[in-house]
């Protein structure tokens, strides 16, 4: 697959004495790592694995803002294992106040969705109209533009970034999975989002990433009526997490693909997991969805839909936010763009290879004879499909 320029730039001379902000952020990651702040997850308290990863993203919610990278696998925060991964363009000064209805099953402070063209963290939940409440970080071809490109008017809900899309944060090797927890730094003292938060310039939104106890190796989904979905895992173990309720057939234009290449993860949260068929800049995919969320008005198109697989528990419990489909192991991951070396507030320079990242993600498909990659399919076509037996997403480090 050939690489693209990222557009990402770096200052090479980042000066080796930090600025008030920077410091005052290091010091709040440092709280965070020794245990001062409650903030890390069982996950990252438990031995991590070989190649584990382990970080924090810190974005400075004013114009010209600072995104950092803390790699936690390296001890305490400080000048050598904290990144610039880029800048804010816009910064939020409200929440989405009705989000998307998948926001209610996530936790409030958390991140309830990632993806190439958005990351969608969770204030509050509103049960009552069954969906929560919302913050979202978009990359930068969504500032001032909708996802084909048409002028739009940003919302004052979404930190915008000069991060292009496929680039670290979204789909890239940093980018946060969903559950990930998050805290507000606001006049040096960290506090959850919760209800009666809303983004003030100045603050600073901090997103935790652990991995989780034992890492996914592969997930198969074999596509019809009753077809096991299984998990393999990296300590040699397999299961059984789920059957086929309903088979996927068709292809479908989900905007979000418009920003991801053909057979790579476009987005993932506690109800769906969404794969596109697409090149880059065109638009085509199909979704992976547990079955209760298929059961909810909004998605009551899914049930008849060749665009759907449907995705059941065998003991009949609800799936939404259960991992390892929906929840803790899936990411945004792509592939197609050239991700530049880490820069160090030292001034240090990183290849990313070196720094623990998320894995790289490979999906195939057998369409009768043995695995191959995905096939290309865009735009509404309901029989693309109609050939695959089995899909694999492949996790490797």
């Amino acid at each position: 697959m050939s690489l693209r320029s990222s557009g990402v730039t770096h200052n090479a001379a980042l000066p080796n004495r930090m600025s008030g902000m920077r410091k005052l952020i290091c010091l709040a990651l440092l709280l965070i790592a020794s245990g001062a702040v409650l903030f890390a997850t069982s996950a990252a308290q438990s031995p991590p694995e070989p190649g584990a990863y382990h970080f924090l993203l810190s974005f400075e919610n004013r114009k010209g803002g600072e995104i950092l990278l803390t790699d936690l696998t390296q001890g305490a925060p400080g000048d050598d294992n904290t990144y610039v991964l880029g800048h804010v363009l816009r910064p939020a000064t409200t929440v989405r106040g009705l989000s998307f209805h998948a926001t209610l099953w996530g936790k409030s402070s958390t991140v309830v969705a990632s993806a190439v063209n958005a990351i969608h963290i969770k204030v509050f939940g509103l049960a009552h109209l069954n969906r929560g409440s919302s913050i979202t970080i978009a990359p930068r071809e969504l500032h001032g533009r909708s996802l084909d490109g048409e002028p739009e008017a940003p919302v004052d809900y979404c930190v915008y970034t000069d991060i292009e899309s496929g680039v670290y944060l979204f789909g890239g090797s940093f980018s946060p999975v969903q559950g990930a927890r998050v805290r507000c730094l606001r006049e040096g003292r960290t506090t959850r989002l919760e209800l009666g938060f809303a983004p003030e310039p100045g603050d600073v939104l901090l997103i935790e990433v652990t991995p989780p106890k034992t890492m996914l190796t592969s997930l198969t989904f074999e596509n019809k009526l009753g077809g096991r979905v299984e998990a393999t895992f990296a300590n040699m173990t397999r299961s059984a997490v789920g059957k086929i309720e309903k088979r996927v057939t068709g292809v479908g234009r989900f905007p979000g693909s418009y920003l991801a290449p053909v057979g790579s993860i476009r987005a993932s949260h506690a109800g769906v997991l969404d794969i596109s068929t697409s090149p880059r800049g065109q638009i085509g995919g199909f979704q992976i969805i547990p079955w209760n969320h298929s059961q909810s008005q909004e998605m009551a198109k899914s049930r008849v839909a060749p665009q759907y697989m449907i995705v059941d528990s065998y003991g009949g419990g609800e799936l939404t936010g259960v991992p390892p489909v929906f929840g803790e192991h899936l990411f945004p991951r792509v592939g197609d763009r050239s991700e530049p070396d880490l820069v160090s507030l030292s001034g240090r320079r990183m290849p990313l290879a070196e720094v623990p990242h998320l894995p790289e993600v490979r999906v195939e498909a057998d369409y009768g004879k043995r695995l191959v990659p995905l096939r290309s399919a865009v735009g509404l076509d309901d029989n693309a499909l109609l050939a695959l037996r089995r899909l694999v997403i492949h996790f490797e480090q």
